[in-house]
């Protein structure tokens, strides 16, 4: 499955770079097994991918049905609520972190049940039990499936 991961990702992104990565396992009913990521890093796409496989995927490889890949594209801090509640979840993803504990919260884009922006800012707040002030950012994906 690793090399078929690697060449999923090599017709979208060089693997060669160093871009942010996160992967979604889901099972042949469609429920997900695990989901693991980071949004930047200086490692290349390969070495992350290869990371994820030895350390979390091949948990999950005989009950796997298919694998979702989202590679990052782009980053945006926010600074104007408005503009941000006006974006769509289907297309932003969006990163909390706490002012004052740095605690960080992800939500990948285009999540299910989450159709507005408003909506994300709640889902990541209680799952991740953040509070008070909190930087926002957003980023794009371009995702990849792969059914195994």
């Amino acid at each position: 499955m690793l090399q078929q991961l690697k060449d999923l990702i090599a017709t979208s992104a060089s693997l060669a770079d160093s871009k942010g990565l996160f992967f979604s396992l889901f099972d042949k009913n469609g429920k997900l097994l695990d989901s693991q990521g980071t949004l930047t890093t200086d490692k290349t796409l390969e070495a992350l991918m290869e990371l994820f496989y030895q350390g979390i995927i091949t948990k999950y490889e005989k009950t796997t049905s298919s694998v979702v890949i989202d590679i990052v594209e782009t980053i945006q801090t926010m600074t104007n609520v408005s503009d941000f509640l006006a974006l769509s979840p289907k297309i932003y993803g969006v990163v909390l972190t706490s002012t004052k504990t740095k605690k960080t919260g992800i939500l990948l884009p285009n999540t299910a049940w989450i159709t507005t922006m408003q909506q994300a800012l709640s889902a990541i707040k209680q799952k991740h039990k953040l509070s008070g002030e909190v930087l926002i950012e957003v980023f794009q994906t371009k995702r990849l499936v792969l059914k195994v």
